[in-house]
């Protein structure tokens, strides 16, 4: 059966999805998207994936009429079609078609795209090896938890990542880190304290990260959201990333220092009580 995806209320064959040369999200990257994982005939935390859909189309100001329903429906028809039963969804919502101004016009239809896609399954050995990561300069702008489609920063510090022969970078602001260039970034000090940045305007609010952090409340483990640095990143006990479709993935290396040989204790735990949590 060949790959179907939805486009402006067709699903259709996905090599048949093409958007106008004028669409929006094409010649500025003016819109938004979202990620939501799916297992179990189920959306993996819909609500909060939606509601921050909804949150960045309000910031960046497209008009809609969508509601949850829509988007909940969306997709398990899409994975239905597709003969899914664990995957990952991406909602891509542009501004929609018009002649290229340079300001935000309204009055316009946005355009609407959505795939789906089998979710990579890391094995537990890999989960125990983790990957390495560099630090970088923090190239992108200043609003971040806008989950918009200008992704280009990201994508060339995380391939300035692989040319170093790193898995991944993560970013520094004003000599603190906020993110990965697709997940979050958690630390474990040496007191077994779980520490990630809190949520201002240049970190996305991961939904994943938020399940962390609730499940490492139901454990009874400190939690703190605050700033922290590179050297405090560099001395942890554990670092790990999150994201919708990483899960949580270890870190055992930073730049030159080895963090450790294998995941951690509490990466561990936590990572099955995610895993529990889906499942």
């Amino acid at each position: 059966m060949s790959r179907i995806s939805y486009l402006n209320g067709k699903f259709l064959p996905h090599d048949d999805c093409l958007v106008p040369i004028d669409d929006r999200g094409l010649q500025f990257g003016d819109g938004v998207y979202e990620v939501i994982l799916f297992k179990n005939n189920k959306l993996i935390d819909s609500n909060p994936h939606i509601e921050r859909l909804f949150r960045s189309l309000n910031e960046v100001k497209i008009s809609h009429n969508f509601d949850k329903e829509f988007f909940q429906n969306l997709a398990k028809e899409l994975f239905q079609k597709n003969n899914l039963k664990k995957g990952s969804i991406y909602l891509q919502i542009s501004r929609g078609v018009m002649n290229r101004i340079q300001n935000c016009p309204t009055g316009f239809e946005p355009t609407v795209v959505a795939t789906v896609s089998p979710l990579k399954n890391f094995s537990q050995e890999e989960f125990e090896e983790g990957i390495s990561v560099i630090t970088s300069d923090d190239i992108r702008w200043h609003r971040v938890d806008i989950k918009s489609l200008n992704l280009l920063p990201a994508v060339l510090t995380n391939q300035k990542a692989k040319d170093l022969n790193f898995n991944d970078a993560i970013f520094v602001r004003d000599g603190f880190v906020t993110e990965g260039t697709f997940a979050n970034v958690f630390i474990v000090d040496k007191n077994d304290t779980v520490i990630t940045r809190n949520a201002d305007n240049f970190i996305l609010q991961g939904i994943t990260r938020n399940r962390i952090i609730d499940l490492a409340k139901k454990r009874n483990l400190k939690v703190e959201e605050r700033k922290f640095g590179v050297e405090e990143l560099t001395n942890a006990k554990e670092v790990f990333l999150t994201s919708s479709t990483l899960i949580l993935r270890s870190v055992t290396k930073v730049n030159d220092k080895i963090i450790s040989n294998k995941a951690g204790e509490i990466s561990k735990l936590l990572r099955e009580d995610y895993l529990n949590f889906i499942g």
